[in-house]
């Protein structure tokens, strides 16, 4: 209960960081949105790691700082920059649906590259959360796709961030068991994140976080959410310290549902709910019963 609990709330964290980062961006581009976000999220993430988990910095081998880095930029340079162009262009709820394949990307590279061979059900189960994804969002996408084609730029940076996400969860896993804390892996992750992005939007940040200062709402979203993926990530790390990619990797996939929720909430004007949404719902909320029941077998 404590892997699927933990999933759960990393789905939320996800969610709640796209909705808190669309809203940044009606102020902010989305590479300083990502910088912020990625900037707020290690200050926490490194203040927990060093109350609760200092021991595990010690007699770390070299080879781990490269692991750590490949870490950062597929989950930050590659992931979570990919997610908010895609969030910039195609709105919250289209990219999370988009997202949620990463739930599929996990398990063919948990499968394929470290070996994990889950139980039938669990994949009957991955299987049912995809479905009620694109039954609950396939509409919007569709006509988002109809509407406007330089919008497929859009869908396609989300497709890289459902990959990308899929390849941390298991890089993330591999070094959990390796090296330690989940803090300790996700504040190095953010770390090298922040190293690695900076070159690229730094002073670009810089000039448009001190242009928001009349109206900081829009840089303030941007640092929410990176709090939310912040809660996400760590509460991410610690499921996979516990159980297989291809368990927790579906649960946190129903992030969109999340996404779409907050979004009818906060941005209405930008979302409509319909019977696709609920019908995808009751689907998806199936599938991860199935995953859990699965993952007991």
């Amino acid at each position: 209960m404590t892997t699927i609990a933990l999933s759960l709330l990393s789905g939320f964290g996800f969610g709640a960081a796209a909705i808190l980062a669309r809203i940044g961006m009606q102020g902010m581009s989305p590479l300083p949105s990502t910088l912020v976000s990625v900037i707020v999220s290690f200050f926490p993430t490194v203040i927990l790691a060093l109350i609760f988990a200092l021991s595990d910095f010690n007699d770390l081998p070299a080879v781990a700082f490269a692991w750590f880095f490949l870490l950062g930029i597929v989950n930050f340079l590659l992931g979570r920059t990919s997610s908010y162009q895609a969030i910039g262009r195609i709105g919250a709820s289209r990219t999370a649906a988009i997202q949620g394949t990463a739930a599929v990307f996990a398990s063919i590279f948990a499968i394929s590259i470290t070996g994990e061979r889950p139980h039938f059900v669990v994949l009957l189960g991955t299987l049912t959360v995809v479905t009620g994804l694109t039954a609950a969002l396939g509409p919007s996408i569709r006509e988002g796709m109809t509407n406007h084609k330089v919008a497929l730029i859009g869908y396609g940076m989300a497709l890289v961030a459902a990959a990308s996400y899929g390849g941390t969860n298991v890089i993330a896993k591999e070094l959990t068991q390796e090296y330690g804390s989940p803090l300790m892996v996700s504040s190095f992750a953010l770390f090298f994140g922040i190293i690695i992005l900076s070159p690229i939007t730094g002073l670009k940040t810089v000039r448009e976080v001190r242009a928001s200062r009349g109206n900081p709402r829009f840089a303030i979203s941007a640092g929410l959410s990176g709090l939310a993926a912040a809660t996400g990530v760590i509460c991410l790390y610690y499921a996979l310290q516990r159980a297989d990619v291809t368990v927790v990797a579906p649960i946190v996939s129903t992030n969109p549902i999340v996404t779409l929720i907050l979004a009818q909430i906060f941005i209405s004007r930008m979302e409509d709910l319909t019977k696709w949404l609920f019908l995808g719902v009751g689907i998806t909320v199936a599938g991860v019963i199935v995953v859990s029941l699965g993952s007991t077998l």
